[in-house]
């Protein structure tokens, strides 16, 4: 008799376990499929707006760890309803900002109505920094007055928010800068040619030293900031041929992943690149 009930109540906590099981990885999956969806629960007061975070992104893990959480959090207290893209060059060429934005675009123009060119290296400190739709015009957030080591009035890089229509108006980003620092001037000749004004915040109680946090090392990762006779010739010239229209990739696989409980898409791409065109994407010219 005794045996019986030990075998009954063995079979009763397996069942009880199983079930609790399933409850937890069910409601785990709801939670973060809503999280996919939109990360704040509570939208009454909130925006209807969405926000794709788009990081062009290779091989900076420990920057991201450090971004992911802590911007998630600043946006969440902001209301901000938001999905984080982190488009991933894998491919063997130079790094290619602009192209990466591109793609970024492309994956979210359709869940999203507006997007952060966000630098995978730069951490918004001051609550005031607003990541608010854009709709009188693009909205520098890393404004020169307050960046930590870059200025002057033609600097859009950093963080910058557009609407999708407003990154549509102008074709998004050139495709033809390959390394590091020319396509944001590029994209600000782009920004005035549609007669859009860029807007910045002025009058923060905080300075180029507590805005934002610098994630980046130089000396552990150093800038690729080799220029060829072309590239410097067209650094702070419109390039009006290529675009989102025709960013040339592929998809190799798409990784749902999260840092300390905040969800993000990585996207490994590659770009295509025609080397006999443009010598100055590979790292061997």
């Amino acid at each position: 008799m005794a045996r019986a009930q030990v075998i009954v109540l063995g079979f009763f906590l397996i069942v009880s376990c199983t079930y609790l099981i399933h409850q937890e990885y069910v409601g785990g999956l709801q939670a973060f499929r809503r999280s996919q969806d939109s990360f704040i629960t509570d939208l009454d007061n909130c925006s209807p707006h969405r926000l794709a975070v788009i990081i062009p992104f290779r091989n900076v893990f420990d920057e991201l760890m450090e971004l992911v959480p802590s911007l998630h959090e600043f946006l969440v207290k902001q209301c901000v309803n938001h999905k984080f893209y982190v488009i991933n060059q894998a491919d063997i060429f130079r790094f290619n900002k602009g192209s990466l934005v591109n793609i970024g675009y492309l994956l979210s123009r359709d869940e999203c109505d507006y997007l952060a060119i966000h630098d995978v290296d730069l951490l918004p400190l001051n609550s005031q920094l607003q990541y608010s739709f854009p709709e009188k015009g693009p909205f520098h957030v890393a404004s020169p007055e307050y960046h930590p080591f870059l200025s002057g009035k033609t600097y859009i890089g950093g963080i910058i928010l557009l609407t999708m229509k407003q990154f549509e108006k102008v074709r998004g980003m050139t495709n033809t800068d390959w390394g590091w620092g020319g396509e944001d001037n590029e994209f600000y000749m782009r920004i005035l040619n549609q007669n859009m004004t860029i807007y910045r915040k002025s009058g923060l109680s905080t300075g180029k030293d507590n805005t934002f946090k610098n994630l980046h090392n130089p000396i552990k990762r150093p800038r690729d900031k080799k220029r060829f006779n072309k590239e410097h010739k067209d650094v702070f010239q419109m390039e009006t041929n290529t675009g989102f229209h025709d960013v040339e990739y592929n998809i190799s696989s798409t990784v749902e992943m999260t840092i300390k409980n905040v969800p993000i898409t990585v996207y490994n791409v590659n770009l295509g690149c025609d080397i006999n065109v443009e010598k100055w994407c590979s790292f061997d010219t």
